[in-house]
This record gives structure tokens, sequence and C-alpha cells, in this order.
């Protein structure tokens, strides 16, 4: 199966960025990091990385290749963000950064392109080699449970906009951040409609 075929099949697109934790080796350095991640026209995956962060400092730096781990695991997340020490690596196929172990599915990629912007850099990866360990398997998305989401708030809010001001008040704040998560997250046209006309019903509640 070629490699296009077999990212697709685990979730990524053009439109929505598929959350996973991307491990990168500079030297004798490795660190980890959740990561939005974008499938392009030119088969190429890409991200975009903010400035100050470690990750950014060892592709600038220099660093040659990466791994994007895929795991439906939050505690994986978790201990990307907070607990660096407690992740375990385990050694990759084709690249010099090092896998997180016990993850989903890998995909190793070599950095093609590094372009810096006034905030980011931008990051163009291309796959080289996929290996799936556990099926079936599809890489996180936020757009949808993030819709989910508001969905469950805005059925709240029927039940308070009478009864209880500041419960509705507090619905419509956090279903704003559901709508700016879909935004942030996706370019799909019909979960962008879905969420804005979520929010502008509650809004006339």
């Amino acid at each position: 199966m070629e490699i296009l075929t077999q990212i697709k099949n685990l979730g990524f697109s053009e439109h929505t960025y598929s959350e996973v934790i991307l491990s990168i080796r500079h030297k004798d350095k490795v660190n980890v990091a959740p990561m939005g991640v974008l499938l392009g026209e030119d088969e190429n995956l890409h991200l975009r990385v903010y400035k100050g962060q470690r990750t950014c400092r060892m592709i600038m730096d220099g660093a040659e290749d990466c791994i994007l781990n895929i795991t439906d695991d939050p505690r994986v997340f978790y201990d990307a963000v907070f607990r660096k020490d407690q992740i375990a690596y385990c050694p990759s196929e084709k690249v010099s950064s090092p896998r997180i172990c016990g993850c989903n599915a890998y995909i190793e990629c070599i950095i093609t392109n590094r372009s810096e912007r006034e905030e980011l850099i931008e990051v163009s990866l291309k796959p080289i080699f996929i290996s799936v360990l556990k099926n079936p398997v599809i890489a996180y998305h936020r757009a949808e449970p993030a819709l989910i989401e508001a969905l469950i708030c805005y059925t709240k809010l029927l039940h308070f906009r009478k009864s209880d001001r500041r419960a509705a008040g507090e619905l419509r704040e956090r279903m704003q951040i559901f709508r700016d998560i879909v935004y942030h997250s996706t370019r799909n046209r019909d979960l962008r409609m879905m969420i804005t006309e979520i929010l502008e019903r509650a809004r006339r509640c």
C-alpha cells in the first residue's frame, strides 16, 4: 500500500488537523510535543511550531527527521507536556529520532523544509515509513468532539436560559470556546457551518 493511502487511512486530511505527538532528535537531545498535522496537496505533511518551544529550536538548529506518534491515550499527551521524563522510547526503523513506546502507529518523516514566520515556523515533512501496530487506528481530531460538546451545551442552555441566567451565560462562553477550536482545527465547511449555527441559536436563546 502506498504511503499516501496509508496516511489517509490513518485519518490525515487536507482540511482538518490531526493531533499527534511529535518526537524529534537533534544531536544528543530528544524532545516530544503534541502537534497538529495537516496533509498538504504536495502529499507531504505540514505543521506549525511556535517559537520559544524546544521543538522549534531543534528544527531551526538543523534537526533532520522526526516521528509522528499516533495514539488515542490521553495519558501520553499529558506526559508529553508535563512529564517528559516519564516517556519511554524505542528505536525507529528509518530515522534517527526515537519512537514513543506503546503508540498505535508511527509515521517516520524527513524534514524537507522550514519557513520562518513572525511567531512560528512552518515545517514540511516527507513521510518515508509507516508502522501500524494496532488496528483500527485513526489520528485524533479536535473538531468533531468540540462540535458534539457544543451541542451538549446547547441542550443544557435550553433548560437554563430562563431559570439560571448565570449558568446560561457560562454555557454560551463555553460554546464560543468550542467554536474557536473548530475554526482553529479544521477548514471543513460543514463543520464550521454547524458550529456557527449552534452559536447563533444559543445567542438568540
